[in-house]
């Protein structure tokens, strides 16, 4: 079986679609050892994957990361590419597919629908008529439809009608082995490193308006009022846009000491700032699904998410839940977990447990499994639905 997965979508600096992709990449490489994979690549990643593939893996640097050289790629050279190859699968993982279908199978991995319910959150080209456009004909299009959420599944049922469930399948995506709980002593040393307290309440995400920043700022804000020993807030994340409102935000004299924004984290710093957390926070108006209060779960920290989308879907039994946009509930919450050390310790044990139902390698089996289904197919589409995880 011969199979193409298009990762030209990568951002140098990660958000949540990055880590999914290069999360399942590399899980299908310890997981199917029998098809043959291709995996396409801007030149600008081609060391990411270097001594961690095995053989069956072949890289390809077609593209460059500008989004013209990118669309050139997927929608002119992908097709090309296809046919030259003779694949039995392409899996376009980003939102968008090739509108020229050619022979091979198509699964297309929509990780939210935020362009059609949340426009307003969203960068002028993530809502303009032609982004919408492609991202409803590649729904429309493409043999399989993979979602990381029941709440994605209902999106789509929700803004492309019923029908369209037959081709959705729902594949959880997985928590790095990594994020882990680390012994103190090495959390300590590294947020020593990084100029970081002893202790503070954490958020992690990128700047932008849907992950709600200002709402959780307002909430520290009030936390202040009722318990001015509350410990400082951590923002981790790169700036996305709109965020000058944040930026403005911090600079109140009642923030400006006790709020640290530390910009984008790198990977291999993020388990340790996870870790030194006393509370996760993460306020997001809406989740496709959601990795980083997961993440924060998986090494021991409480969390407080929305009772919203994905987020409900993925923490409820293991998370503080406040209703979207509910600044009182955010701020009632941060008090009561950092009163109650019960809880906290109940959050943190429930947390534990929940993040590990997230692996990436059933993950990755599951969409082997939906390749393998899909090559074996005749005719013009592989309409078998599936509401949970694609057997292996």
């Amino acid at each position: 079986m011969r199979i193409a997965i298009d990762l030209t979508a990568l951002l140098p600096e990660a958000t949540g679609v990055d880590v999914a992709l290069v999360g399942l990449v590399r899980a299908l490489g310890r997981v199917d050892r029998e098809s043959d994979y291709t995996i396409f690549v801007n030149r600008e990643d081609r060391p990411l994957f270097a001594g961690t593939l095995p053989a069956n893996f072949a890289i390809r640097a077609l593209a460059y990361r500008p989004r013209p050289s990118r669309l050139l790629f997927q929608q002119a050279l992908l097709p090309i590419a296809a046919a030259a190859g003779r694949l039995d699968v392409i899996h376009s993982p980003s939102f968008l597919q090739p509108m020229v279908r050619g022979g091979a199978r198509h699964v297309l991995t929509v990780h939210d629908l935020t362009s059609f319910s949340r426009p307003q959150d969203h960068l002028p080209l993530r809502r303009s008529r032609l982004y919408l456009w492609g991202l409803r004909a590649s729904i429309y299009r493409a043999d399989a439809v993979c979602v990381p959420s029941e709440a994605v599944r209902a999106a789509i049922g929700r803004h492309f009608g019923d029908r369209t469930l037959a081709r959705v399948h729902v594949v959880p995506w997985g928590i790095a082995d990594e994020l882990v709980p680390l012994p103190r002593e090495t959390v300590i040393a590294r947020l020593r490193h990084l100029d970081l307290p002893d202790t503070y309440i954490l958020f992690v995400g990128t700047i932008e308006p849907r992950k709600n920043v200002l709402g959780l700022l307002a909430a520290y804000r009030e936390l202040l009022a009722r318990m001015p020993d509350a410990p400082p807030l951590v923002l981790a994340g790169r700036l996305g846009w709109d965020y000058e409102p944040v930026l403005r935000e911090i600079e109140r004299p009642e923030l400006r000491d006790r709020v640290r924004r530390l910009g984008y984290v790198d990977a291999r710093d993020l388990p340790a700032i996870y870790a030194g957390a006393s509370i996760f926070a993460y306020p997001s108006l809406e989740e496709g699904f959601g990795f980083p209060p997961l993440e924060a779960m998986a090494c021991g920290v409480p969390t407080i998410a929305t009772a919203g989308s994905a987020l409900a879907e993925n923490l409820d039994g293991a998370a503080e839940l406040v209703a979207v946009g509910d600044v009182a509930g955010l701020t009632d919450a941060l008090h009561r977990l950092l009163r109650d050390e019960r809880l906290r310790a109940a959050r943190r044990e429930q947390g534990l447990a929940r993040a590990q139902s997230f692996r990436w390698d059933e993950s990755a089996r599951c969409y082997a499994a939906l390749y393998r289904a899909l090559a074996g197919q005749s005719g013009p589409r592989f309409a078998r639905a599936s509401r949970t995880r694609v057997s292996a």
